[in-house]
């Protein structure tokens, strides 16, 4: 009797210090609202493909939903806004809703609002904020275009030794992926030099063909990498006029291309940015009860959230190897690559001019 007196006290000891653990809501609604449009073919249809994602895996339990809203920021506010007023249980969005968030959020307090790519600059108790290492993409993209622009047998490549970016805006977000790729061709190549523009839009496809058009044409770039959401499609078509290498960002790129192989055949290979399951996994965790409201994250190679996409067969084996090896690295945190957050304006001019293509 002694013996289950105290086995029962044993037991209930552990039950009042152990933590139970939370539990989710027996149903939930999702909103994702897009700044911009989807058929970008990279970040925005990568945030799309979460809902199915999260569809898959709760069924009935979780109702989703997405709205496009165009480049107008002045909508972005007002449909925060109504999304907390409907009683949405998460509000997924990018770092473009950053100053809508800090305006609307704290009045829905019961409504957990997600954003991506960027943290939020207040602290605010129903935000979940997450930024991805854009340097490690960049770092990873300029590995394979240094090893590329001095490799030889190629008959692609030309013996100028010289590799090209297309960034969407001159902006913090986007030098993050430059500066990256800078430090990562000149990891293995030193001599490199870079010809780089800005579309100063991200969904301007013309423009971002003709500045790449320039890029091959004129400074003879072997290989172009851009940042510039949709507006980098107009890469690969100056890739496809010119026959010339290319690397997709934030999804796999070429894989997007299944009935353009001359377009998917010229992609080397793709950073991805893996919107689509970073956000399935904050939806998960919310599932699963845990509080994410205040935390503020930043996610890498190390949480598989910056990958390769699969290699074109124009990029040797043994150059693989080697792709694979750095990405190792990373993910290990053993590789120092410089971001443009913590950067002065002056620090990112500098590296650039460095090495600038149409300066030296």
């Amino acid at each position: 009797m002694k013996k289950s007196i105290l086995f029962l006290s044993l037991i209930l000891a552990l039950a009042m210090v152990l933590p139970v653990a939370a539990a989710g809501p027996a149903k939930a609604s999702v909103f994702l609202l897009i700044s911009g449009s989807l058929g970008d073919k990279g970040f925005n249809d990568s945030a799309r493909a979460s809902l199915q994602l999260i569809n898959q895996k709760f069924g009935d339990r979780v109702t989703v939903k997405y709205t496009e809203l165009g480049s107008d920021a002045a909508k972005y506010a007002p449909a925060l806004e109504d999304a907390g007023a409907e009683g949405y249980s998460v509000v997924l969005c990018s770092n473009n809703f950053n100053s809508a968030v800090q305006e609307v959020a704290a009045r829905y307090p019961k409504t957990l609002y997600v954003m991506y790519d960027g943290w939020i600059t207040a602290d605010i108790g129903n935000v979940y904020s997450i930024q991805y290492k854009n340097n490690e993409a960049g770092y990873l993209a300029g590995v394979l275009a240094g090893f590329f622009t001095k490799a030889q047998g190629d008959a692609r490549l030309n013996k100028e030794n010289i590799i090209g970016f297309v960034g969407g805006r001159d902006i913090t977000g986007i030098n993050d992926f430059f500066v990256g790729y800078i430090a990562g061709a000149q990891k293995v190549n030193p001599a490199v030099k870079i010809i780089y523009n800005y579309v100063n839009s991200f969904t301007d496809t013309a423009k971002a063909k003709d500045q790449a058009l320039i890029q091959y044409k004129t400074y003879k770039a072997d290989v172009i990498y851009h940042a510039a959401g949709r507006a980098g499609l107009g890469v690969f078509d100056a890739a496809v006029e010119t026959g010339s290498y290319a690397i997709g960002v934030d999804t796999n790129q070429a894989a997007l291309f299944g009935s353009e192989p001359a377009k998917a055949n010229l992609i080397l290979t793709s950073t991805e940015k893996r919107v689509d399951l970073t956000l399935f996994q904050a939806v998960s965790r919310f599932m699963e009860g845990e509080k994410l409201g205040g935390q503020k994250v930043y996610i890498g190679a190390a949480e598989g959230a910056i990958v390769y996409a699969p290699f074109n067969k124009a990029v040797p084996a043994a150059m693989q190897k080697d792709l694979e090896k750095v990405q190792d690295d990373i993910k290990a945190g053993t590789v120092k690559i410089p971001s443009a957050f913590t950067m002065t304006a002056d620090e990112i001019n500098k590296m650039r001019d460095a090495v600038n293509a149409a300066k030296n």
